[in-house]
């Protein structure tokens, strides 16, 4: 079982499922402490759970093995996720072979992977030990390393190539920053050796500190040993295992979910954070908390949303990739709103001001043309349908997770299959290859996977009566 540290506003939820599993909580906050009934535990974390920088997910991070546990349990309690994980250790450290130099950058093989280092002198058949500075999680990201490499400890770093001392965001306190570096400086003082506090340094004694840096002082004269007496490619230091879990809006409601189990939650409370609510939906729980019904509760932020959305500003639109990118596109103002007691759906105007082709329908974009977007909250599609002046030139239905709606915003996660109609041309199913391509690459859930097959099966059965006409 492994010892984890979860910020973010995934905590409470996320919490509740990894102490189900077994595992120790550290360096819990407050609040989590509160909720949970659970003493304060500042020992270092074996893995780190925090937020994505767009609040859409996860990130998991530390020691190989603990932390591909922690990533195993997450992605299969909670399903309908974009996930990767690093195939290639963060800040480990290689013996490396040149095999290639061509003005001052080196082609180097590390055995797991080859890559760029510059600048480099060093000629083909050469070693050269070199450290990860930026790993991979996705096919079309690079893996960057430089000769400066860092062996990681729980409580400090300490880094070959950089004389300086560095302190985790997490350490702010000045004269605690004064304290550490004194005993940085009292072991390693001579060594051309920097080092990095890690967050957990700030609740460690000196005594443990100062062991740590004798532990890893070993540990480096081991690896430059290792290093001038071994044939490269070698793997010299292990680092830290980098895995990234999106969760979608299906994602979200099974948070929920088990949020609901610890502490009042409202339906939406994950999605509506993510986009920036988490003001209102704090509000609207404490509501609950003094007796109100979380039923009304919810239904009243739905509405909230609606009627700000009726109001007729922008509407910014973003559509998430399982490839880790997501897109802007452009964005666009409510043309009307239909309800009826069966749905809802939102029609938001877009003017196009690109050119080129129209995906799968063949006609040229013009500037001027409109897309009438159709988004129903709940359904996993949505629909793009373009005009010009009153001629419809054709539609596109894009199968994605229910999308997520906020006072200014539609989110989604694209499941890369649509479904393209023209005027006199039969449907068309596009880039269902993509689907495969990126199932069997590991970046979709199984259980999402199938999800966008049935989905992409019931549309086109009739692909019509998905359409709109302004």
């Amino acid at each position: 079982m492994a010892r984890v540290r979860i910020r973010g506003i995934y905590a409470t939820a996320l919490t509740k499922m990894l102490m189900d599993k077994g595992h120790s909580i550290v360096q819990p906050s407050e609040k989590i402490a509160s909720r949970f009934n659970i003493g304060i535990d500042n020992s270092p974390s074996d893995v780190t759970v925090k937020d994505k920088d767009d609040g859409d997910g996860v990130v998991v991070i530390g020691f190989p093995s603990e932390a591909r546990e922690i990533y195993n349990d997450i992605v299969s309690a909670i399903p309908y996720t974009f996930r990767s994980i690093s195939q290639v250790e963060l800040h480990s450290v290689y013996l490396a072979r040149v095999e290639k130099n061509t003005e001052n950058t080196c082609i180097v093989d590390t055995g797991d992977f080859k890559t760029e280092l510059t600048p480099c002198r060093e000629k083909p058949g050469d070693k050269v030990i070199v450290g990860v500075a930026k790993t991979a999680l996705y096919p079309w990201e690079k893996i960057s390393v430089t000769r400066s490499f860092r062996l990681l400890g729980k409580l400090v770093a300490l880094i070959h190539g950089m004389q300086k001392v560095t302190f985790s965001e997490h350490i702010r306190d000045q004269g605690l920053k004064a304290r550490l570096t004194a005993l940085a400086v009292s072991r390693l003082m001579g060594s051309n050796l920097g080092v990095h506090f890690r967050s957990s340094a700030r609740f460690a004694e000196p005594s443990e500190i100062l062991g740590e840096i004798e532990f890893l002082l070993n540990e480096y004269k081991r690896v430059v040993s290792k290093a001038s007496e071994a044939d490269a490619p070698l793997k010299l230091y292990r680092g830290e295992l980098v895995g990234v879990i999106g969760f979608t809006s299906l994602s979200k409601n099974i948070l929920d979910d088990i949020r609901g189990t610890v502490t009042p939650t409202i339906r939406g409370h994950h999605s509506l954070r993510s986009m920036g609510l988490g003001d209102m939906v704090e509000a609207m729980e404490h509501c609950i908390v003094n007796g109100c019904s979380g039923d009304s509760v919810s239904r009243c932020i739905w509405e909230y949303v609606l009627a700000r959305l009726a109001e007729g500003g922008v509407i910014h639109i973003r559509h998430v990739k399982p490839t880790g990118e997501a897109l802007d596109l452009t964005p666009g103002r409510i043309h009307r709103i239909e309800r009826s007691v069966e749905r809802v759906r939102v029609i938001i105007k877009r003017v196009i001001s690109g050119s080129g082709l129209y995906d799968g329908i063949g006609v040229e974009k013009k500037p001027g043309d409109l897309d009438y977007m159709v988004v129903e909250p709940g359904k996993p599609y949505i629909v793009h349908n373009y005009y010009r002046d009153t001629t419809w030139l054709g539609s596109y239905i894009n199968v994605n997770t229910p999308p997520e709606l906020s006072v200014n915003i539609v989110k989604y996660h694209d499941l890369l299959v649509d479904v393209a109609v023209a005027p006199g041309r039969e449907p068309i199913v596009l880039d269902k290859d993509e689907l495969e391509k990126t199932f069997s690459a590991g970046l979709i859930d199984p259980r999402l996977y199938e999800y966008a097959l049935k989905t992409l099966e019931e549309i086109a059965r009739d692909p019509t009566r998905y359409l709109y006409n302004p």
